[in-house]
């Protein structure tokens, strides 16, 4: 059955009409939450091009733990990395906190030395991985500002993972890491990170048999570093892997308001993650939008003393 999916504008316009009150940040970063979006297909003809793929999905190391990108490097991914940063860079260096180190961020992400290539190897390898200190040596030996390099490049790194994502994963099809079901961790099977979203998948019916039918309702995960989606247990905690009864509990706004957004939160270890139910929505939203269009329960929750399962910049109170 076709899924109707929301570009990031259907998504931000969504979310403004019920909660007007977000519009200014959302409004702020719609440009480039749009420009990522737009990105994927062609980066992912790129790396096509230059013979760059995710690498296979095997059962064994699936089973063990192991993200797809666990100890990957990334030769010559320069090229596709500069493509990246020549439509993102320009957007984020209209930031106020950004536009101070233009110079020096130009001369980062767009070099076509030797040099460059390296660099923008071992960039990509270090946000995959989320690998903090590599960040930092990056950012110490560029004389780069360790806080600026580390959000602009999870910004402009992104797009291509997720190029790297869809090229393994085509829309509507089961991906290599949900075959078989080897894949019970809470964290991403291709890079690692944990989850800034989670949903519940809507009913599916069978368009070759009308007889054949799914209630929905199953949990799944949402890595918005890379792009990737995969199934999860409801009752077990994405963060300390706890499970059982009385493990996870639900924050949600009460009445009709909450359009199916919660927050599924851990009493063992405290930690959460937000989650919409899409048996409650008629669109599947865009869930990196949405996750930054639920920063109202992030500041409960943030009262309530639980702490996001993905820290990003705005569930940090």
């Amino acid at each position: 059955m076709a899924v109707s999916r929301q570009s990031v504008v259907q998504t931000l316009e969504e979310i403004i009409a019920w909660r007007p009150v977000l519009a200014p940040v959302l409004r702020a970063f719609e440009p480039l939450l749009t420009a990522q979006e737009e990105l994927v297909q062609p980066l992912a003809a790129s790396l096509a091009q230059a013979g760059i793929a995710l690498p296979q999905a095997r059962p064994q190391r699936l089973e063990q733990g192991l993200s797809l990108l666990a100890g990957a490097s990334f030769p010559g991914v320069g090229p596709v990395l500069r493509e990246s940063a020549a439509t993102l860079l320009p957007i984020l260096c209209r930031m106020d906190a950004v536009t101070p180190h233009k110079k020096a961020l130009t001369e980062f992400f767009c070099s076509e030395t030797p040099a460059g290539g390296e660099q923008a190897e071992a960039l990509t390898a270090a946000v995959a991985s989320g690998d903090r200190e590599a960040l930092l040596r990056l950012a110490e030996s560029a004389g780069l500002d360790p806080m600026v390099l580390h959000f602009t490049a999870g910004i402009i790194v992104a797009p291509v993972l997720r190029a790297l994502t869809a090229q393994a994963a085509a829309d509507g099809e089961e991906a290599p890491w949900e075959q078989g079901d080897v894949w019970r961790q809470g964290y991403c099977p291709v890079c690692g990170a944990l989850p800034t979203i989670g949903w519940l998948d809507k009913p599916v019916v069978d368009e070759k048999n009308a007889f054949l039918a799914g209630g929905g309702g199953k949990k799944h995960l949402h890595c918005g570093v890379c792009g990737a989606n995969w199934k999860f247990r409801r009752g077990a905690c994405p963060a300390c892997a706890e499970e059982g009864s009385g493990v996870m509990e639900l924050l949600r706004e009460s009445g009709n308001s909450a359009h199916g957004e919660r927050l599924d939160w851990c009493t063992k270890c405290r930690s959460y993650c937000p989650t919409v139910d899409l048996r409650e929505r008629e669109f599947v939203p865009n869930l990196d939008v949405l996750a930054l269009g639920m920063m109202h329960l992030d500041m409960v929750a943030a009262r309530k003393k639980l702490k996001p399962l993905m820290p990003s910049f705005w569930n940090m109170f």
